[in-house]
């Protein structure tokens, strides 16, 4: 049932559609008949002439463009048929030509419906033509209308209702266009107001970036775009450089190799970095440039434009340049250094090998003349003789210890997993002779696993355990602690320990110096080369050693050791 704002029907109002397409023309059915209409549909006007007699619909919607008949001709054959004048005709329509209206009035249709229409407004001009169909009047049939349109008179044989329903669909469709126009309007008016401010937004991008920005036209390279940064540093104004090449501003060479990179990026399509370019400016000389040139096509895909991008890299070149040399010069100096090193340990070597046979020398006489002499002298020249001999001890042990330092350098490394824990218990055991009678008491924490040479680690602990043992002759209880204190950038820290004589920490620095001494000889003894030596060890296996001490309150020496890789 249908309500038409009269009344109830008795019987669904019958509507039939003729559409050539049968998208358009099931869309308009379903609208329809879910408004409670009985709906026909034909593809043409000329199948829609042949059902309408049958069907008696109480309205025709018709598109306009339809093969066989269009809408005009089939309003027209409805309008002048027996029994089917009386039936009223909506067109559906572009209204894209303003004799469309003269054509409906002609033909006899009804009213216009605007495509693409909305189902509301297209359901409300079913609703006032199904109702108004029953308001004509019989005597207005047939009567005609002369009107001046468009620079041309036309004479309209339909009712007076008729006209004025067909004029004011018309203009409703005509205020129908003019809200959609208004509503285009207002789109491209915001869209253009969008591509403004993102066209300012780009203009103050490039105009605020520090490095020079420019664009060619791609097919004959003049400049069409300079910013802010390339002006100031190329020295021209950019009314001055656009329309230009770059042979009308640099050097031939120079022009010459910028267009052919231009060229090169232009026919590959993509990108080119030239890392290092040198450019004459107007008042800054020679300039180094790393360029970006990069092709931008056109709708077609064509480089229309070559965008390039150059970034002021002269100090920065320099400055690499300069680092080169630097490097160079110390690399000489370090092999200068290197070869001056194993010279000067060649001859500490040979020379300390040398002082051998004089001193073998020294003592052989010495113990000769102590023989032969026996009983016929006093103390005094027989203590001549034993500070000659405790002389030439003296003497073989520093050789010895030169020997061992110079060594050192020149033996290569053997890295391995080392236990220090086993390798502390190894040297203690070594010390037995040392320590017999003496009340030490030893605190050997556990100890990590390391990677290193295990002999020239057993040799730093011999050295810093025998002097924890040496300088803590004088305490009853000595204490000698041997740990490790966390880690120090990836390393294990290890420290030996002790409270025996301690030493000034204003002489630290000295430690770990050949011959460095903070004790006198008759206090204890020593040749001033075994902490140069754990130095020297400690450092080729990439640690450091330092100490911490307090005089007559012990000191603690650390060192730094990489710690092993986990067994697979």
């Amino acid at each position: 049932m249908v309500d038409t704002n009269l009344g109830v029907a008795e019987a669904p109002a019958k509507i039939l559609i003729a559409e050539d397409s049968p998208t358009q023309a099931q869309r308009l059915r379903h609208i329809l008949e879910q408004q409670g209409y009985e709906v026909r549909v034909a593809a043409n006007g000329r199948l829609a002439l042949e059902m309408a007699p049958q069907f008696q619909p109480a309205l025709v919607i018709s598109d306009v463009v339809m093969p066989e008949m269009d809408g005009y001709e089939l309003s027209r054959r409805i309008k002048t048929g027996v029994g089917l004048r009386d039936i009223p005709v909506i067109l559906v329509t572009t209204m894209s030509d303003p004799q469309d209206v003269i054509r409906g009035l002609e033909c006899g249709a009804d009213n216009f419906v605007l495509k693409p229409y909305d189902e509301r407004y297209l359901l409300d001009r079913v609703r006032y033509v199904v109702i108004n169909r029953q308001m004509r009047r019989p005597e207005d049939a047939g009567m005609g209308v002369e009107i001046y349109f468009n620079g041309q008179r036309h004479f309209i044989t339909a009712d007076r209702l008729q006209i004025l329903n067909l004029l004011l669909s018309t203009y409703d469709a005509a205020i129908q266009r003019n809200k959609e126009l208004s509503r285009i309007r207002e789109a491209l008016e915001k869209s253009s107001s969008e591509l403004l401010a993102a066209n300012q937004f780009l203009d103050s991008v490039i105009e605020n970036i520090p490095d020079m920005v420019f664009v060619k036209d791609a097919v004959d390279l003049r400049f069409v775009r300079l910013n802010r940064a390339g002006e100031q540093l190329l020295g021209y104004s950019r009314a001055e450089f656009l329309g230009k090449n770059d042979h009308d501003f640099f050097p031939k060479d120079q022009a010459d190799l910028f267009t052919a990179k231009d060229r090169e990026a232009l026919e590959a399509g993509t990108v080119e970095d030239i890392p290092e370019e040198p450019i004459k400016t107007r008042e800054k000389g020679v300039r180094r440039l790393h360029t970006k040139k990069i092709p931008i096509p056109d709708e077609h895909g064509r480089a229309r434009y070559l965008l390039g991008i150059s970034e002021d890299v002269t100090e920065q070149k320099e400055k690499e340049r300069e680092i080169l040399r630097l490097n160079a010069a110390l690399a000489q100096r370090a092999t200068e250094l290197d070869d001056a090193n194993k010279e000067l340990e060649s001859f500490s070597y040979s020379v300390s090998h040398d002082l051998r046979a004089p001193l073998r020398h020294i003592n052989g006489y010495v113990k000769m003349l102590a023989g032969d002499i026996g009983d016929q002298v006093g103390d005094e020249p027989r203590r001549y003789l034993k500070v000659i001999a405790e002389a030439s001890r003296h003497m073989g042990q520093l050789i010895d210890d030169l020997l061992d330092f110079s060594r050192m350098k020149l033996v290569d490394m053997r890295e391995a997993r080392v236990d220090l824990g086993e390798l502390a218990r190894e040297v203690l055991a070594n010390l037995e002779t040392e320590t017999h009678g003496r009340n030490i008491a030893w605190n050997i924490s556990p100890l990590s696993t390391v990677a290193g040479d295990a002999a020239m680690l057993k040799q730093a602990l011999v050295n810093l355990l025998g002097n924890a043992v040496k300088y803590t002759r004088d305490r009853d209880p000595a204490r000698i602690d041997i740990g490790t204190a966390g880690e120090e950038n990836g390393r294990v820290v290890v420290f030996v320990r002790d409270n025996g004589a301690g030493f000034d920490m204003q002489y630290a620095d000295k430690l770990f110096g050949v011959f460095q001494r903070l004790h006198r000889a008759d206090e204890f003894e020593g040749t001033g080369v075994g902490l140069a030596n754990v130095q020297r060890i400690i450092a080729r296996h990439g640690g450091r050693i330092w100490a911490e001490a307090e005089i007559d309150k012990g000191a603690t020496f650390y060192f730094t050791l990489k710690p092993a890789a986990a067994e697979e």
